[in-house]
């Protein structure tokens, strides 16, 4: 697979070519199956495969074949908390980083509720609970 394009249509390919091996009785375990579309795919998915061995994860190749989609477009949705800006200085003629950091809403003040008259127990004629 080239750097950049489509998982899913590599993957789709891959299980094509695994199928039609098996239409020709080259049957191949479900694990090598996976291995060797794993083995296919670029560096960029390193992290993908390291954590599947990992976990020792067994999936049917659709099940990889999802996993790998998803995963792509976390890879492309992904982006940094910290942004750094460069910040010049007249005064000091030298460049200066500033962090931004993302900051959660505030959570709103939740106004407590006023007491209520609870009135007399119809069972015992108490009144207060």
């Amino acid at each position: 697979m080239a750097e950049g394009s489509s998982v899913n249509d590599h993957a789709l390919k891959m299980i094509w070519h695994i199928e039609e091996l098996a239409r020709l009785n080259l049957v191949m375990d479900n694990e090598l199956a996976v291995d060797l579309i794993l083995q296919s795919l670029p560096d960029s998915f390193s992290g993908f495969v390291q954590n599947f061995h990992m976990h020792k994860m067994e999936k049917t190749l659709a099940e990889l074949h999802s996993m790998l989609v998803v995963y792509e477009k976390e890879m492309h949705n992904t982006r940094p908390n910290v942004v750094a800006m460069a910040k010049a200085s007249s005064s000091k003629g030298k460049t200066v980083l500033k962090k931004n950091k993302w900051k959660r809403p505030a959570k709103p003040i939740v106004q407590p509720k006023p007491m209520i008259d609870k009135g007399k127990c119809h069972y015992c004629g108490v009144k207060g609970y």
